[in-house]
């Protein structure tokens, strides 16, 4: 039998809640309760079931996310998880700084703060849900950790005290209406950032911005001061998070950056500005294709990655590009050509029977169909090493191009 958690709501003090949790038997607990919903919890765990279920449900999807967090068998909420970082991505953003001290304004699950911790020499972590804090610093213990301190408190009045940083870190609430619906501004976030941002400044010369991957980024330009950098990240070419690193006395022109990490964690980052004049591939005949990472396209630098690779655009403004000689270690994918000729119906039909062709990977840019209108108009299932791109240029002239993998060459 596993010994009852004590609820916060019913303990004798938050030490003696904590201390349950260390001595519970969680990795048995994993594996002898697996499957079980939360009202057959209730009947063994009357007290905890809620938390317990939690756990059941959320650590498969989590060992992916969290590998390290969940060997280690520390606790999670949904709410946190869903809003925390991969340990990937943690692990990216503390690679890129390092000092005294640093504030975290929305401390959360507390996976920023984990890798922060390597970086610095003590990290504030702030968050107003005290279960969540206790939570964490459980946490922090089963991890060998002790150079976090976790605070209950609002940021917006945490803030207020005479507190000074190296940095200060806030990935605000973005559901912070009734409704629960994700913000991807900064004026529906919480805390309000525009509000405090002042403040900040007085507290630490450097702000980190973790924010939404939908935010828009020219709206980011617009709406803040002082901006030394804006990355936009992506992870399995998947744009997770937008960083922008405030600077109180900035030296130089906001840079932007494109950064790609792979699934086995290998990063490439491409910095706006930085042009070295390449080879003349351009002319010749066009035998690849490429497009480029979600993050390019994300950071707006796409066009200006191609021009510095020596790739041409299909059309200027288009995200498709071609180059003469074969893309290697590029940010984005490679294809080589099969075939590549004006679109229409009939002539699409024709040249699927003459490959005998029924299964491929669509993809459309500027193009009056979706890929999942191809599939369902010309009966063609989903996936192969056949790559097939439609696209459309400005005068609405259709193309398409058969392509595959230059590894599968």
């Amino acid at each position: 039998m596993f010994a009852e958690i004590t609820n916060i709501a019913v303990m004798s003090s938050p030490e003696e809640y904590k201390n349950n949790l260390l001595k519970f038997d969680f990795q048995s607990f994993l594996k002898e309760y697996a499957g079980l919903s939360s009202l057959e919890l209730k009947k063994t765990f009357p007290v905890d079931y809620k938390l317990l279920a939690s756990q059941l449900a959320l650590y498969p999807k989590a060992s992916v996310k969290l590998p390290d967090f969940t060997s280690s068998y520390c606790y999670l909420t949904t709410k946190s998880y869903e809003q925390s970082s991969s340990e990937v991505l943690a692990e990216y953003k503390a690679s890129l700084f390092s000092g005294d001290l640093i504030i975290d304004l929305s401390g959360g699950l507390g996976i920023d703060d984990i890798a922060f911790s390597r970086k610095f020499r003590k990290v504030i972590s702030v968050d107003y849900d005290t279960e969540l804090n206790l939570l964490a610093e459980v946490n922090f213990t089963k991890l060998g950790i002790g150079n976090i301190e976790r605070v209950t408190a609002k940021a917006e009045e945490y803030i207020l005290n005479d507190i000074s940083a190296h940095m200060v870190f806030v990935d605000a609430d973005r559901r912070s209406d009734s409704s629960g619906k994700r913000s991807v501004t900064l004026h529906n976030a919480s805390p309000d950032i525009l509000k405090i941002l002042d403040r900040l400044h007085e507290i630490s010369p450097l702000v980190l911005l973790k924010l939404s991957p939908l935010v828009d980024i020219t709206y980011l330009r617009k709406s803040l001061k002082n901006i030394k950098e804006i990355r936009a990240i992506s992870l399995a070419n998947e744009v997770k998070e937008i960083l922008v690193l405030l600077d109180r006395n900035p030296d130089s022109e906001t840079q932007i950056a494109a950064v790609d990490i792979s699934k086995d964690g290998n990063i490439k980052e491409y910095f706006s500005c930085i042009y070295n004049s390449p080879a003349n591939h351009i002319n010749g005949e066009q035998k690849y294709f490429f497009v480029p990472s979600a993050s390019l396209i994300k950071s707006g630098l796409a066009g200006e990655y191609a021009a510095n690779k020596g790739l041409s655009n299909i059309f200027e403004g288009s995200l498709y590009y071609t180059a003469a000689y074969e893309p290697k270690e590029l940010m984005g994918r490679s294809f080589y050509i099969i075939a590549k000729m004006p679109f229409s119906g009939s002539a699409f039909k024709k040249y699927l029977s003459d490959t005998e062709i029924s299964q491929a990977n669509i993809s459309c840019r500027n193009f009056p169909l979706k890929p999942d209108e191809i599939r369902r108009n010309y009966r063609l299932t989903d996936g192969g090493n056949d790559y097939f791109f439609f696209s459309a240029d400005k005068q609405k002239n259709k193309m398409f191009l058969h392509c595959r993998k230059v590894s599968a060459m």
